[in-house]
C-alpha cells in the first residue's frame, strides 16, 4: 500500500486555520497525492451533544477537507473517555460510509482522541508524535497499543515508546518546497515598515524565555524585534519572573523596538523571514520538549537565516550554521558578535542545503516506503 490515491484521516489537537503546525503541513502535503480529511478537535462539551451532534465539513482545496464534530460525553473518567471514543468513531464511520468512503488510513497526531483506527473503519493506523506529551493522556497509551506504525519527529521522542510492539521510526518535521521561493511583489507589499529586524515566528507562550528576550531587547535597542504569532500568556502557568517580563514586553509595550503583529497565514511567513536580518529561538530549556528542537527553525533555515537560541539536541551537530549556547549571556554575546562582524557569506547557502534534506518530498517518500513495508 503506497501513500498515493489514498483517503487519509488526519487528527490534530490544533484546529484547521491560518496558524499551521506540523499537523496542518503534513495534511497539506499529503493532499497533493491523496484525499485528506483533517478532523478538527471538538469544542467544550455541552449536554445537548447527547441528542444532537451534527458533523460539518469544509474544504481548503479539492483534496483537503476539514471535519467538525463534538463529543457525545464529557471526558471525566477513562470509562467515559473510552465510551465516548467508541460512539464518536462509529458516528464518523457512518458519516464517511454515507459519502462512499470506506477504505481509509488514520494518521493521528492528536494524543487525546480517536485512538482506535479500527473503530473508525480504517484499514491502517499511524500515530505520529511531534511533541512530548509525557504520557499524561489515555489516548496516547491507546494509540501506541492500537496503531500499526509509530512515528516520531526525533529519536529522543521515539525512545519513550520502547514498551510498545508496533514498529517505530523517526519521521521528522518536513518543509514544503514552496517555502524556499519568494516573490518580490509580495516582499514589497509586506505589512511592516521596519528593516534589518530580529524575527520570531510562532505562538508566544509559556515555552519562551521571556527574561532572555527582555535582555536582548534592552541590549540591542537599535534592532527591531518582530513577533509574528498569537499571544497566549495565560494558557499555561509561566514562571513569575518570566510572566513579569512578558507583560512588560507585550502588554505594557514598554520597548519601542518591539513589534508584535499577531498571526499571519503560514504560507506568508516566508516573506517575513526573507526580510529578517536574523531569527531567534529563545526557548525555556526547563521544558523538556524545548531541549529537542524548535519546528520553526527549519522554516528559518529555508531562507538561509542565522538562528540564535539554546543548544537543541537535534541541531547540536550542525556546526556553525546555527548559533547556539545554553548560557543566556552566551546567546547575547553571539548576537553582539554577529551584529558587529557579520558572518561568512557561504553560511546562507549551507543552511538552505541543510533544510532541503527535509522537504516533504523526501520525508513522505520515506514514510510511504514504511507504510508499504508494514501493510503488505
Amino acid at each position: 500500500m503506497k501513500l498515493e490515491n489514498q483517503v487519509i484521516l488526519v487528527t490534530s489537537n490544533e484546529p484547521w486555520g491560518d496558524l499551521w503546525y506540523s499537523k496542518q503541513n503534513y495534511a497539506y502535503e499529503l493532499s497533493k497525492n491523496n484525499t485528506v480529511y483533517f478532523i478538527n478537535p471538538p469544542t467544550k462539551w455541552r449536554p445537548g451533544n447527547l441528542f444532537s451532534n451534527p458533523i460539518t465539513e469544509g474544504s481548503y482545496n479539492e483534496n483537503l477537507h476539514y471535519i467538525n464534530y463534538e463529543n457525545f460525553l464529557p471526558l471525566r473518567s477513562n470509562f467515559l473517555n473510552k465510551l465516548n471514543n467508541k460512539w464518536v468513531s462509529k458516528h464518523l464511520k457512518k458519516y464517511f460510509e454515507k459519502k462512499g468512503i470506506t477504505d481509509t488510513i488514520l494518521w493521528a497526531f492528536d494524543p487525546l482522541r480517536l485512538f482506535n483506527h479500527k473503530e473508525l473503519g480504517c484499514k491502517f493506523g499511524i500515530y505520529h508524535c511531534v511533541d512530548f506529551y509525557y504520557f499524561q493522556y489515555l489516548g496516547e497509551y491507546e494509540l501506541c497499543q492500537n496503531s500499526d506504525l509509530l512515528f516520531a519527529t526525533s529519536q529522543r521522542f521515539l525512545d519513550d515508546y520502547g514498551d510498545y510492539d508496533a514498529p517505530k521510526y523517526v519521521v521528522p518535521h518536513g518543509i514544503s518546497t514552496e517555502e524556499f521561493e519568494t516573490k518580490q511583489e509580495e516582499l514589497d507589499n509586506l505589512d511592516i515598515d521596519i528593516q534589518d529586524y530580529a524575527l520570531y515566528v510562532g505562538v508566544i507562550d509559556h515555552r519562551m524565555d521571556f527574561s532572555l528576550l527582555e535582555r536582548a531587547i534592552q541590549k540591542f535597542p537599535d534592532v527591531p524585534f518582530l513577533f509574528v504569532g498569537p499571544l497566549r500568556l495565560y494558557h499555561r502557568p509561566i514562571k513569575e519572573k518570566d510572566l513579569a517580563a512578558a507583560k512588560r514586553i507585550f502588554e505594557e509595550k514598554k520597548y519601542a523596538n518591539l513589534h508584535a503583529i499577531g498571526s499571519r497565514h503560514f504560507k506568508t511567513l516566508k516573506n517575513y523571514i526573507k526580510k529578517a536580518k536574523f531569527c531567534i529561538s529563545f526557548m525555556d530549556m526547563e521544558y523538556h520538549a524545548n531541549t529537542v528542537h524548535h519546528h520553526k527553525t527549519l522554516v528559518y533555515l529555508t531562507q538561509g537565516k542565522p538562528v540564535f537560541g539554546p543548544i537543541f539536541s537535534e541541531y547540536k551537530d550542525l556546526g556553525n550554521i546555527m548559533y547556539m549556547d545554553n548560557d543566556p549571556n552566551g546567546q547575547l554575546n553571539l548576537i553582539a558578535n554577529f551584529l558587529e562582524n557579520g558572518e561568512a557569506p557561504e553560511l546562507e547557502q549551507l543552511r538552505i542545503e541543510h533544510a532541503r534534506q527535509y522537504t516533504f518530498e523526501n520525508v513522505l517518500a520515506k514514510a510511504s516506503k514504511l507504510v508499504e513495508q508494514h501493510s503488505s
